[in-house]
């Protein structure tokens, strides 16, 4: 792990509360956004066997893949775009697209260091948008500090909830069901804030 602890807390006492100053001076609205994969093929790391008997999973043909690409705020807001294969700079902007009609307010978006994110093509669009969009970097390898990762460790937990998805439609349906049911629920978005290393940027009171 590479993560600079200097770097983490210049974001958590330093950069963080500065963002949060321009954008209430601003009336924006802060977003943090992730990607993450959901697979047909994931497992859960218990089974159940007789004893002396090996356990054993079928799993379904490999590589069964869908990712999803969303951004939560701190109010409960939640904007989400599923996708396959991989994340480029463009697919970014698609999704960047998406989230400045789904919403009134200019944005912060909070977002990690992947190439798709900090592309020369994606900082020339958000300077192009500046009167709707800017964009902010966390620190290095600190996937702890983005409540979106905690979407997305609650989204795999409820896909296969119901055992393993049998083929891509199946895998589509259920990622597309949680994911919709999610922007009903503001209050459940707000919990990921709940947790110790993202409380940093829960709403205030």
């Amino acid at each position: 792990n590479d993560q600079d602890p200097e770097e983490v807390r210049k974001w958590l006492e330093e950069t963080y509360p500065d963002i949060e100053r321009q954008a209430e001076a601003e009336d924006a609205e802060i977003l943090w956004t992730d990607e993450c994969g959901v697979d047909a093929d994931h497992h859960p790391g218990t089974g159940y066997a007789r004893k002396g008997e090996r356990s054993t999973m079928e799993v379904p043909k490999s590589h069964i893949r869908r990712s999803v690409i969303s951004a939560v705020g701190n109010n409960g807001e939640f904007h989400f775009m599923t996708y396959t294969g991989t994340l480029d700079a463009d697919l970014f902007i698609l999704f960047l697209e998406g989230l400045l009609t789904e919403t009134s307010k200019k944005i912060y978006l909070i977002t990690d260091r992947l190439s798709a994110h900090d592309a020369v093509k994606v900082w020339a669009w958000v300077i192009q948008h500046q009167d709707r969009i800017d964009m902010f970097l966390f620190p290095r390898r600190s996937p702890e500090l983005n409540p979106d990762e905690y979407l997305n460790n609650d989204l795999k937990g409820n896909v296969h909830r119901a055992g393993l998805p049998n083929d891509k439609d199946e895998l589509a349906d259920r990622i597309h069901a949680f994911l919709l049911k999610l922007l009903d629920l503001p209050g459940h978005v707000m919990s990921y804030f709940r947790h110790p290393c993202v409380q940093y940027a829960a709403a205030h009171d």
